[in-house]
């Protein structure tokens, strides 16, 4: 085996300051900003900016799921409906700093009536509500800022307590 040396055409220094090497000060402590992170004073201040949650796509397996417990009246459409139960799922589950969970899928089943509780006011109220969330992001921000965080923190039973289920929403 043979030792490869430096070639005769390349100084070699002696000492390491003939290299510019400049010994660094020690750095102090420093933390990146998370830049990302929503606050919930963000979240009352600003509009469309969503609620951000672990698992988020997970609420729409869940739907997906459940679809066909989910009983739709004439005039509303399967996908809207899911991809709009799936955005305030998410929003409701990220309040909470979860992933979305069936308990939240069967709190907004209840709340809109898609378990069969819906009254014909609740139905014509839940397809303007939906119409077109499958297809436009705007529509998708709007269905989960129109839910107070006030409704969020309700639970299933004390929803059912509630006479004119509108007047939980914002708009």
């Amino acid at each position: 085996m043979s030792v490869v040396s430096q070639p005769n055409y390349v100084s070699s220094p002696k000492h390491p300051t003939e290299l510019g090497l400049v010994e660094l000060p020690v750095s102090h402590s420093w933390v990146r900003p998370r830049v990302g992170v929503i606050t919930p004073t963000d979240r009352s201040k600003r509009r469309l900016i969503g609620a951000p949650c672990p698992g988020e796509g997970y609420a729409l397996k869940l739907l997906r799921e459940r679809s066909a417990k989910i009983e739709l009246a004439e005039g509303e459409e399967r996908e809207d409906v899911l991809v709009g139960l799936s955005m305030i799922v998410g929003k409701r589950a990220g309040l909470f700093g979860r992933s979305p969970i069936s308990y939240d899928v069967d709190f907004f089943a209840k709340l809109f009536g898609f378990d069969g509780t819906a009254d014909a006011s609740l139905i014509e109220f839940r397809k303007m509500y939906f119409k077109g969330a499958a297809h436009s992001y705007v529509v998708q921000r709007q269905l989960a800022d129109a839910l107070p965080e006030s409704t969020l923190k309700l639970t299933v039973d004390a929803l059912s307590s509630v006479k004119n289920r509108r007047e939980l929403f914002k708009i």
